[in-house]
């Protein structure tokens, strides 16, 4: 192959695992819709083995999407420091890949008019989310940016008091320090990010968890709304009405600095465009894949899954783009993970008791 003739630590050599990553992801997407159509044989496994095998499939290409969204936008940011740009690819491919779902599954595309201020609250919101994120990325390495992404659980407590007027138990609270210090810790030294970069990831912190309140609040107060009704439906929405804000920023505000960066001897267009296309593809798919694993099994799991995926991310984010981390870094970082699996277990306690209560 010809990535042995490529020095490893080299941008090509990277670009070429990761465009292969996203080849084997569309081997293993083609294997999940064959497991998950076919027949059982007579002798072998049940439906429920079946159930927690495709279930396991689909955590594995939640993570592998999600490993390819960051590497690759980290990667266009390198090579171009053009963020609305490549948000605008991310929410037109999401546009398409959802608005063909709905199509395929005669479902409605319309909005409709219940909670479509709410809805636009959620696509605001989400469109800051993943601009900020981009900027980040943009401005520091990425296992930086996702260190201090470990914060988000700190600005949904106070969004969400300030906005539901929600308050949380004291262990919720308590468990917010041991992230306040890990992720200090952990942006020290040459691992660490500007100041620019810390505020930007701050700020893509406050439009996820700012999302995530609108969109709590567009299922409770409008449940009959399409969105509210369908993940693949909100998907859509949000994703085509941030690319209707976002196209218009791009082209007056990005087109000179693309020309600049396309003008520079030795860039490579197409390998640009291929990452780019790459990301757009697996920024969907890690979304989607979210989604289908979060239909599967329960919101609390869920929550301690994704906990999981980020440690996978910022470890091999560390080891791709080669980023120097301390042991001061490193303590900083399994400290923070480990305030995220106490802030995920003492908001699983009240769901847990609930969903057992049910059964």
């Amino acid at each position: 192959s010809i990535v042995w003739h490529l020095p490893r630590g080299s941008c090509s050599y990277r670009t070429h695992l990761l465009l292969s990553g996203c080849s084997a992801y569309g081997s293993e997407l083609w294997k999940m819709a064959t497991v998950a159509t076919a027949t059982p044989a007579k002798g072998q496994e049940g439906p429920s083995k079946k159930s927690g095998l495709i279930t396991l499939l689909l955590i594995f290409l939640w993570y592998a999407s999600s490993l390819l969204a960051i590497t690759t936008s980290k990667m266009t940011m390198q090579m171009a420091k053009v963020p609305l740009v490549l948000c605008s690819a991310q929410f037109l491919t999401a546009t398409f890949v959802s608005g063909s779902t709905l199509a395929l599954q005669g479902s409605t595309m319309s909005p409709g008019r219940a909670g479509l201020s709410v809805l636009g609250g959620v696509a605001v919101t989400y469109t800051l989310g993943f601009f900020f994120t981009n900027l980040a990325f943009s401005l520091a390495n990425a296992s930086f940016v996702e260190t201090v992404k470990s914060g988000e659980p700190i600005s949904t407590v106070i969004l969400a008091f300030l906005l539901l007027r929600e308050r949380e138990k004291t262990t919720t609270y308590a468990s917010l320090l041991p992230v306040v210090l890990g992720v200090a810790m952990a942006s020290s030294g040459e691992a660490g990010g500007g100041l620019a970069a810390f505020l930007a990831t701050v700020a893509s912190n406050f439009g996820f968890s700012a999302r995530a309140v609108f969109a709590k609040q567009l299922k409770k107060d409008h449940p009959s709304s399409p969105a509210a009704k369908s993940d693949v439906s909100l998907f859509f929405h949000i994703s085509w009405m941030g690319l209707v804000g976002l196209l218009p920023l791009a082209f007056f505000t990005e087109t000179d600095p693309l020309k600049q960066a396309v003008g520079v001897q030795g860039f490579d267009l197409s390998r640009f465009l291929a990452v780019m296309s790459c990301n757009g593809l697996m920024y969907t798919a890690y979304n989607q894949f979210s989604f289908m694993v979060l239909s599967r099994v329960s919101t609390a799991t869920h929550a301690v899954l994704n906990v999981c995926r980020r440690v996978c991310v910022i470890g091999v984010t560390t080891v791709v783009f080669g980023t120097p981390l301390t042991f001061v870094n490193g303590i900083g970082i399994v400290i923070a993970v480990a305030g995220m699996l106490w802030f995920t277990e003492s908001k699983r306690a009240p769901t847990a008791a609930v969903e057992k209560k049910k059964d």
